[in-house]
């Protein structure tokens, strides 16, 4: 074919085309004709084009395939998005169309139509990159963000959306909007409600939204609903959504503390960078005495007493680099009265920087704590009930005379003085009663003083005095004024009584170097005092110490005797004065000892009582009297054992039970035991006293009164108490048939005895000249050495078997 055949009046016309045309031959594989538009997608003139394999332009494998394929396949056609090479290697991308020519145009070639894509494919890339940044930017939103058309199909939704509904993995691959609403309304706290306002919205497409939703996690969801616009005309609606869990929060915990600062009782203030006061809470009003309109703006350190305020704020300061806070006692400034005293904590608030943005002060009243601590100090050196120093106070004086004396000093004295008796007066008067006078007694012993001395109680009815540069004579004048003045009868509520008192005296530097050591001197001096009568004063001794320490380790023997086997009982009978029969025994303790060997029971009988272990020692002596008792009677000799019992051991309240029950144990016939008790148990509580006797009695077990005539009690209980027999102290029967005073005294005790249906027996009987006195007289019995002395039991039972005895008689049987 010709190329003047190609120029026909209808290849011209593919030049008008926008599309580019290739003419190709089918045998060669060649273009045979290329119109302008075809030409300038590869670069060249058309002129150039023709006879050019079509091959040099395929660019892709698929076209390099194509036009190498046979003429059948050819024929077929094809039409495909490719690329063509420009003769400059670029490619274009194309359209490209392949059709057998027209029979009219040429019968062997194939007509290729060529649309350029470049512009298409630069729009379809940016809108595609638009698209892909449109989607990047909604990922990256901090709010879930879902799109859905207005008949509620979802369009679209964010990866923020998927986390805040926790939206499972089903639901991401594979499209199924009912049921990822449903799993939406199942995700909130009130689904109901939820649904409520999805439908409200779809009643109203153009109305904007903004609510809150719970979850049933218990997040806090903002869901904001605006309608979606497409020229005007709402297409659809996006939601929102934004978890303000923590904002809420915030929030509250905002309001909490606006709410804490108005309400706290403790003053707080907040002051700006330069340490203006830019707010302050109704505490802090109070406590400044303004509000805060009056000193909005005022320095802080114009309110504060800080000396000099440059370096108060350089100690501040330091403070604040170090730890964030200072802490100290400042002079609070009020306007129109005095200042009081606060702790301040002022914290430095910085920025991210470290620059101060703020601080905050909190202010504490210390007005109370003030006047508490001063009481405190009050109750911790003096004595709450008199109002004197007390043994704190004391020793802080005693310990500044101590350091600042010299050797030309005449040093110093300390009496220490107890209230003799005074337990009586708590027991009989009461408690209140006695407190009353101990504050008379403080006062009046306070007007013996110096204002250089001091006195102070020690506790109970104690009290130590000081006297400054006080040797001995001072201390001696000072000890008889204090004697004088408590000789004075006192006076409360109408009632006189008189109270004496014991006190003992130590001198600094010779008896102690210590307050301690002073004071257990003179307490040993005073135990002197009242141990030769009371109501008197004495010097320390050193002797008296030894005798202290003798007491401590007999009183330490006395408690390990019992355990060792070192005590025993013996008995001492007691005779018929008309028919020298032996009618009973009193038992009495002995203690050997390897250390002391026998002691006397004059001295370790006091030193039971005084230290309460007679309970122990009498406990036992009674239940070795029994048991001896009950042995005699069933060998048939019996007698009456009589036992000494004292106040204390009468005052345990298991007494009573205890007698019984060896009674009831050892089988014992009550009329065969005898409590001996002295006065003085009838002379504390004689209510109660009467009331344990009435019971012993009550149980057929007799009741003697020892060394009559030697107490202080009224005689009224012999007739109102179940007493049976009066025993005369030995030291009256010692002193007959000579001594007119002490036969006086046996015969008015007989007399009295006789007077009153009780029997009488004489203790301490040595000759014959006293029995024959007593017989005179008409007492009933007599023990002493004439007869016997104690024996051990073995002993005594066989006095007893050698002897006559007179039957005992039970106590209802007597002629009393």
């Amino acid at each position: 074919m010709t190329r003047e055949r190609l120029d026909a009046p209808l290849l011209k016309a593919f030049d008008g085309l926008q599309e580019g045309v290739w003419l190709v031959d089918t045998r060669h594989r060649t273009i045979l004709f290329s119109n302008a538009v075809a030409a300038a997608l590869v670069g060249l003139d058309p002129a150039q084009l023709v006879g050019e394999p079509v091959l040099r332009f395929a660019s892709t494998p698929q076209d390099q395939c194509f036009w190498a394929d046979g003429a059948e396949v050819l024929a077929q056609g094809s039409q495909c998005q490719t690329q063509l090479q420009r003769c400059d290697g670029t490619l274009v991308p194309v359209e490209q169309r392949v059709v057998a020519c027209p029979q009219d145009l040429h019968d062997q070639a194939l007509l290729v139509t060529l649309t350029d894509c470049s512009a298409r494919e630069a729009a379809e890339r940016e809108l595609e990159t638009l698209l892909s940044e449109l989607r990047a930017t909604l990922d990256s939103a901090a709010d879930g963000m879902l799109v859905c058309t207005l008949d509620g199909q979802i369009r679209a939704f964010n990866q923020r959306f998927v986390q805040l509904w926790s939206l499972p993995q089903s639901l991401l691959v594979q499209r199924n909007d009912a049921a990822l609403q449903a799993h939406m309304a199942q995700r909130v706290s009130d689904p109901q409600a939820y649904r409520a306002a999805i439908q409200a919205l779809e009643c109203d497409p153009q109305a904007d939204a903004c609510e809150v939703l719970e979850l049933c996690d218990g997040t806090l969801l903002e869901r904001r609903s605006v309608p979606q616009r497409s020229h005007g005309v709402v297409v659809g609606r996006v939601y929102s959504f934004r978890d303000i869990t923590r904002d809420v929060q915030a929030q509250a915990a905002l309001r909490l503390a606006g709410r804490v600062f108005e309400a706290s009782p403790y003053p707080i203030f907040v002051a700006d960078a330069q340490h203006h006061l830019v707010q302050v809470n109704p505490a802090c009003e109070r406590i400044l005495g303004r509000p805060l309109q009056d000193v909005q703006g005022a320095q802080i350190l114009d309110l504060l007493g800080v000396g000099v305020p440059r370096q108060f704020m350089e100690c501040v300061q330091r403070d604040w680099d170090h730890g964030g806070v200072w802490n100290g006692e400042l002079w609070l400034t009020r306007e129109g009265e005095s200042g009081c005293a606060v702790h301040l904590s002022w914290v430095a608030l910085r920025d991210g920087d470290g620059r101060l943005e703020q601080s905050i002060g909190f202010v504490r009243d210390l007005t109370q704590q003030h006047a508490a601590q001063k009481r405190i100090d009050e109750l911790a050196y003096s004595d709450t009930l008199t109002g004197l120093p007390n043994r704190l106070l004391l020793s802080q004086r005693v310990e500044t005379a101590i350091r600042t004396a010299r050797a030309t000093d005449p040093g110093f004295a300390i009496l220490f003085m107890d209230l003799d008796r005074f337990k009586l007066v708590n027991d009989s008067l009461g408690h209140q009663f006695g407190d009353r006078v101990l504050k008379e007694v403080a006062a009046r012993l306070q007007t013996c003083l110096r204002q250089s001395d001091m006195l102070c109680r020690i506790g109970g009815d104690e009290f130590a005095m000081y006297l400054h540069g006080g040797d001995a004579k001072v201390a001696e004048q000072v000890a008889r004024r204090l004697l004088d003045v408590m000789l004075r009868p006192f006076t409360l509520d109408g009632m006189g009584f008189s109270i004496q008192c014991s006190i003992g005296l130590a001198l600094f530097p010779q008896d102690g170097g210590t307050l301690d050591e002073l004071i257990k001197q003179a307490d040993t001096a005073m135990y002197q005092v009242k141990e030769r009568g009371r109501g008197s004063f004495g010097f320390y001794q050193p002797q008296m110490s030894t005798h202290l320490l003798e007491r401590m380790q007999m009183e330490h023997a006395l408690r390990q005797a019992l355990a060792h086997q070192r005590l025993s009982v013996h008995y001492q009978p007691q005779v018929d004065l008309a028919t020298g029969c032996i009618v009973g025994a009193e038992a009495l303790l002995r203690w050997t000892d390897p250390q002391w060997g026998k002691v006397s029971p004059g001295v370790f009988i006091p030193l039971a009582e005084e230290t309460g272990y007679i309970v122990t020692l009498g406990a036992w002596v009674l239940e070795q009297s029994v048991a001896q008792a009950a042995r005699w009677a069933q060998a048939g000799l019996a007698v009456m054992v009589s036992v000494n019992i004292s106040a204390l051991e009468m005052r345990q309240p298991d007494f009573i039970d205890r007698l019984t029950t060896l009674l009831q144990d050892y089988r014992l016939p009550p009329h065969l035991l005898e409590l001996e008790l002295t006065e003085s148990i009838l002379l504390q509580d004689a209510q109660e006293a009467a009331q344990r006797l009435e019971k012993v009695a009550a149980l057929g077990v007799a009741l003697a009164i020892d060394d009559f005539g030697t107490g202080y009690s009224s005689l009224a209980y012999l007739k109102n108490l179940p007493i049976h027999k009066l025993k005369i102290d030995q030291s009256f029967v010692r002193g007959i048939p000579g001594d007119e005073g002490d036969r006086a005294i046996v015969s008015a005790i007989v007399h009295l005895g006789r007077a009153l249906h009780l029997s009488v027996v004489a203790e301490g009987v040595e000759t014959a000249a006293q029995r024959q006195a007593l017989q005179a007289m008409a007492c009933d019995f007599y023990q002493g050495y004439l007869c016997s002395a104690a024996l051990p039991s073995d002993d005594m039972t066989l006095l007893l078997s050698e002897s006559t005895l007179r039957p005992p008689v039970p106590p209802a049987q007597t002629s009393i």
